[in-house]
């Protein structure tokens, strides 16, 4: 997007959860494409995390976690092309599958050379969250600021206004299925533009603040956990994320990496931790070496097989899911 401008294409099944990270937890990860599946498990009962397969075949990728014009704010008579925001996403999809194998293969090794793998990883992560139809409300609520803005560049701006004014025949029955007012999408579709769109070729988009602000914010530490099986047992949100910690001065998002491994990113807040356990006095001169520190570093902990932490994570992802879970095994889902 080099002009500011945006080409339209004739992509009308948009996965919100994309094909690249699906295939990770692929019941045959070494077919083509097209001939990809996967294990989904409807919730049956969210408190005592019963799911239910639903298929013993599985279902296609190609056709999973995904909704006919999800993203499109422009769509002519005749439908064969569109406007949409795909093209924004793909660079933040296109080396997930080379970041998740690295990173596992590194991490098994005990490699500390993983910063890359782990940044670039949890950026493609949130985005998942952004985009996802079914937090919508969560996303609006977690970047307030962002919805007041709108482009200075007149080639985005243009763009910008056909969001708000372009003929989108989907709406109505989309947000009657997601249970959203139309008003609620379009604030959403203005949101997932103003974040991604590169506002000017010496700058940063806004997402990519937001990533490098949580990395690198003197008043916070970052922490990441990763978990690593040698089977197939983890489960995939269609949410794509769920919360190790409630929502507070602390922020944490747990992920799929792929069949075999999860990851805890847990961001926290140095003066809510320290705050109990010492007086304001020594207080204010930790908080003042905190942000003196380093942070070009990031603290990861490794652990292999610990299923009770297994456990965990899978209930959490049935508590945070809104209707399925998916897996790459139909029988060795680990809930107890």
């Amino acid at each position: 997007m080099g002009d500011r401008q945006m080409r339209m294409n004739s992509t009308r099944n948009q996965h919100f959860l994309p094909r690249i990270e699906q295939k990770l937890n692929a019941i045959n990860p070494g077919s083509a494409s097209d001939k990809l599946r996967i294990y989904s498990f409807r919730i049956q009962e969210r408190e005592s995390y019963k799911i239910t397969l639903e298929n013993h075949r599985g279902h296609l990728i190609s056709s999973t976690l995904s909704m006919l014009d999800l993203f499109s704010f422009d769509v002519p008579k005749g439908g064969r092309i569109r406007m949409n925001l795909e093209e924004l996403f793909h660079k933040y999809e296109a080396n997930i599958e080379v970041h998740t194998k690295n990173l596992v293969e590194k991490l098994s090794k005990r490699s500390s050379d993983i910063k890359v793998e782990v940044v670039e990883l949890f950026a493609a992560k949130l985005l998942n969250f952004i985009r996802n139809p079914y937090c919508i409300e969560k996303v609006l609520n977690s970047f307030p600021l962002i919805e007041t803005c709108e482009p200075v560049d007149q080639g985005l701006l243009a763009i910008y206004r056909r969001i708000l004014t372009g003929r989108k025949p989907h709406q109505v029955h989309l947000c009657k299925e997601l249970g959203i007012s139309e008003e609620t999408y379009i604030r959403w579709l203005r949101l997932l533009f103003m974040l991604l769109a590169p506002l000017s070729s010496a700058h940063p988009t806004m997402f990519e603040g937001v990533i490098n602000g949580l990395f690198e914010n003197r008043n916070t530490q970052a922490f990441v956990l990763a978990w690593i099986y040698d089977e197939d047992c983890v489960l995939l949100s269609d949410r794509g994320f769920c919360q190790v910690l409630p929502d507070g001065n602390h922020m944490s998002m747990s992920f799929n990496l792929c069949s075999t491994a999860f990851i805890d990113y847990i961001f926290l807040d140095a003066e809510t931790v320290m705050k109990d356990r010492m007086s304001p006095e020594v207080l204010n001169g930790a908080l003042n070496l905190w942000r003196k520190r380093p942070v070009t570093t990031v603290n990861v902990t490794v652990k292999e097989n610990d299923r009770d932490a297994l456990v965990r994570y899978n209930r959490h992802v049935i508590e945070w899911s809104r209707e399925r879970v998916y897996c790459a095994t139909k029988s060795g889902v680990v809930l107890s």
